[in-house]
C-alpha cells in the first residue's frame, strides 16, 4: 500500500512542479506551486485538465506503448524479426526481461499518476462555485465531467491490461479503483464491480458535458471534422475548441458502448452504439458529425488521410508523434514492419484501406503509412499526422453487428458489418454463422491495426491470435504482470 500511495502523491507533485509535462503550467520561480496558487484562477483548472491529456499522450502511454508500441506488439501486428529494444521479447510474451518489466511498470505508474491528477482536479473544482468560471456552471461541469470521464477511461484500460477478462473471471479481485485525493487505502475490486465504477463515472461525465456540447456544438466545432481536431479562433477561446481530442459527449457514449461490451452487457452496449449512430451520423438519421472517409480522400494523395479522422470520436494528440515514430525505424524502414498486410485483402482486392500499406522493396514487407507525416500545404490535413486514435465510428457498427450475431439475428449482423465494408468499397459478402467471427476480426484488423485495440479484442473474446499464417495461444499471458512492488494489498 505504501508504494501505491507514494506514486499517487508523486503524481500530484509532478502536476505542479515538473516542466517535462509541457508548457501547460506556468510554474513559480522556485519551481514550486501550492494548490492555492494553481487553482486561484479559472485558468488553472483549464491548464490542469489539458495537462492530464498531455500526460496520456506521452510515449510511455498512448503516445506509443498503448497504441503502436507495446499492445500492438502483443497483438502480433508486426514481424517480430524486425522489432528492436524490448519488443522481440514482448512478442513472445516474455515478461521477465528487465527492459520489458520496466516498460510495463512505467505504464502502471503513469496511469495511476494520471488518475491521481484527475482526482486532484475533481477535488478542487468541487470547492468552486459556477460563478468562478467565465462560462459559469457550464464550464465547471465541462471540466469536472471530463475529469470523471478520464478517470473512468484510464481505470478501464488498466483493468484491460492487468486483470483477466470478464469472460475468464468476472468475480476475481485484481485492482483498486481510486476516487479520492489525497489517496487513501482502496481495496481491490471484483472485476464486475470495478467495471460498474467505470460505468458510473462515465454516466456522470456524460450528463456533465452534455450541456456544453449541446449548447455550443456549432461554435466549438463538435460537428465539424476540421474544427474537431484543429484549433480555431472563436469567441469561446481555444480551450473550448478541438473537442475531438477531448472526451466529448458523443465519445463518452462511444466509450460506454465499449465498456458495456467488455463487461458482457450487450443490451446496453448496443443501446449506446445505436445512440451514437442515431444522433451523430447523418446517414443514420443524426447530425453530420461523424462519417467514413470518402473514396477521394483515401486516394487523393499519399498519406494525407491515413487516420480517417472524420470517423474518429476521440483521439489524443502529440505534435511530435511523426518524429518520435521515425526514431524507431532504421534507414531502410524495416522496424515495425507488418506481419501480414496483404493477407487482409486476399478476398477484398478493392478495399480502399489497402492504400494504408506501403511496400518496402528492400525487405519485401509492408509498413503502415498511418503513423508517418508527409509534405502538404493543405492545413486541414496536417493535424491528421499528430492524432492518436482512441475511439472510432466503425467500432459502433462492429458492436451492433456482434450483438446481433450473438442474438442469432444474422440479417442485421451482416448488415451492420457490411456498412463499414461498403464505406471502403469492399465486396458485399454474405457471412454465415460459422464464418462470422473470422470476418469481424478481419474487419477490425483493417481498421485498428497498430492502434492497440486488437489485443483487447482477442482478450475480450479469449481466443488465439491468428496472423501471418501463425496461431498464437496467448492464454494467461493476456494479463500483464502487476509490478511486484505495487501488488502488496
Amino acid at each position: 500500500m505504501n508504494k501505491i500511495r507514494y506514486h499517487i502523491i508523486l503524481a500530484i507533485l509532478s502536476l505542479f512542479t515538473l516542466s517535462g509535462c509541457g508548457n501547460w503550467l506556468d510554474v513559480s520561480p522556485e519551481n514550486q506551486v501550492t494548490d492555492e496558487k494553481l487553482f486561484d484562477d479559472y485558468s488553472g483548472f483549464r491548464n490542469a485538465l489539458n495537462g492530464i491529456y498531455r500526460e496520456l499522450s506521452e510515449q510511455k502511454l498512448y503516445g506509443r506503448e498503448l497504441s503502436w508500441g507495446l499492445v500492438s506488439v502483443l497483438a502480433q501486428d508486426y514481424d517480430a524479426s524486425r522489432l528492436n529494444k524490448a519488443y522481440p521479447e514482448v512478442a513472445t510474451y516474455n515478461y521477465d526481461l528487465a527492459d520489458t518489466k520496466n516498460m510495463i511498470d512505467q505504464v502502471w505508474i503513469q496511469m495511476y499518476n494520471a488518475i491521481a491528477n484527475c482526482n486532484k482536479l475533481i477535488d478542487e473544482i468541487q470547492k468552486k462555485d459556477g460563478s468562478f468560471f467565465p462560462l459559469g456552471e457550464i464550464e465547471k461541469d465541462l471540466i469536472e465531467g471530463e475529469a470523471h470521464a478520464l478517470r473512468a477511461f484510464i481505470h478501464f484500460d488498466l483493468l484491460r491490461l492487468f486483470a483477466p477478462s470478464p469472460k475468464v473471471n468476472a468475480d476475481g479481485t485484481y485492482l483498486p479503483y481510486f476516487t479520492s485525493y489525497p489517496s487513501k487505502y482502496e481495496p481491490k475490486q471484483k472485476t464486475s464491480d470495478f467495471l460498474q465504477l467505470v460505468i458510473d463515472d462515465l454516466l456522470k461525465a456524460k450528463n456533465m458535458v452534455a450541456h456544453f456540447d449541446s449548447t455550443y456544438a456549432a461554435e466549438n466545432g463538435l460537428y465539424s471534422t476540421t474544427w474537431r481536431y484543429s484549433p480555431q479562433s472563436t469567441k469561446l477561446g481555444r480551450f473550448f475548441n478541438s473537442r475531438g481530442i477531448r472526451l466529448n459527449y458523443m465519445a463518452i457514449h462511444g466509450m460506454l458502448a465499449r465498456v458495456y461490451m467488455y463487461a458482457g452487457d450487450e443490451t446496453n452496449a448496443e443501446r449506446e452504439a445505436r445512440f451514437v449512430l442515431e444522433h451523430f451520423v447523418a446517414s443514420e438519421g443524426g447530425e453530420d458529425a461523424l462519417r467514413f472517409a470518402t473514396a477521394s480522400e483515401l486516394t487523393s494523395g499519399k498519406g494525407l488521410n491515413t487516420k480517417y479522422k472524420s470517423e474518429i470520436m476521440f483521439a489524443l494528440y502529440d505534435d511530435k508523434l511523426p518524429d518520435l515514430y521515425e526514431e524507431f525505424k532504421t534507414e531502410n524502414n524495416t522496424r515495425f514492419a507488418l506481419k501480414a498486410w496483404t493477407d487482409f485483402f486476399t478476398e477484398d482486392g478493392d478495399d480502399l484501406r489497402k492504400n494504408l500499406g506501403e511496400y518496402n522493396y528492400e525487405t519485401g514487407l509492408y509498413n503502415l503509412l498511418k503513423w508517418q507525416a508527409f509534405t502538404t500545404e493543405v492545413p486541414d490535413v496536417t493535424p491528421n499526422f499528430n492524432l492518436l486514435p482512441v475511439l472510432r465510428l466503425s467500432e459502433m457498427y462492429y458492436i451492433i453487428s456482434e450483438c446481433r450475431y450473438n442474438a442469432t439475428d444474422m440479417t442485421n449482423a451482416q448488415s451492420y458489418l457490411q456498412k463499414v465494408r461498403d464505406a471502403y468499397q469492399a465486396d458485399n459478402r454474405v457471412v454465415d454463422m460459422n464464418r462470422y467471427q473470422r470476418e469481424l476480426i478481419l474487419e477490425m484488423k483493417k481498421e485498428y491495426l497498430t492502434e492497440g485495440q486488437l489485443f483487447f479484442l482477442y482478450k475480450r473474446l479469449n481466443i488465439a491470435i491468428e496472423n501471418g499464417g501463425e496461431t498464437v495461444n496467448v492464454g494467461n499471458k493476456f494479463t500483464l504482470p502487476i509490478p511486484e512492488k505495487e501488488d502488496i494489498f
